[in-house]
């Protein structure tokens, strides 16, 4: 596992779980819209009602803010939250993604495909409900079902992304 910075989410911001490896198939990505330091505070304030797992930083700085095996409120759709990990980048989905953002990411990503036996590659379809299909996939949160965010955006690289990820 990459270095990472604890920064707990206020645990009214997420469900405790005990979740297991063969519970988690999916990697979310999303883009802040600001600072991940800010989304990190966001996490912490306990009306915020959103928390994602890990936040990466423009410069590749990497805070995590809940375990893997609880349940973060990030991907609008109760199935994915359930069945995924969320990871924040800090940006804007107009803006551009700086290489050592990526690196970190991808660094976790691999890891987080090897934990959990998440297949390294883009899911180009995903069903409504996160657990008809239990191969699983790194998907962006605009391709969640029900979502009307658009992050991380057109800007993402999803193949230098993951090459990356294929390289760790």
């Amino acid at each position: 596992m990459p270095a990472v910075d604890w920064v707990p989410a206020d645990s009214s911001n997420y469900t405790s779980a005990n979740r297991g490896a063969s519970d988690i198939n999916w990697i979310i990505i999303h883009t802040v819209q600001g600072s991940a330091s800010s989304a990190v505070n966001w996490f912490q304030d306990p009306d915020a009602d959103v928390s994602a797992h890990f936040t990466t930083a423009e410069d590749g700085y990497l805070y995590q803010s809940l375990s893997e095996i609880n349940i973060g409120w990030h991907a609008g759709n109760w199935s994915y939250n359930e069945a995924s990990v969320g990871i924040e980048h800090g940006g804007y989905v107009s803006g551009t993604y700086e290489d050592a953002q990526y690196r970190k990411s991808a660094d976790l990503v691999a890891y987080l495909c090897e934990q959990y036996d998440i297949p390294k590659q883009r899911a180009t379809w995903v069903p409504t409900d996160a657990a008809d299909n239990t191969t699983g996939g790194i998907i962006g949160h605009d391709q969640v079902p029900g979502s009307s965010h658009t992050d991380p955006g057109d800007n993402w690289d999803w193949d230098y992304f993951i090459d990356l990820v294929n390289s760790y």
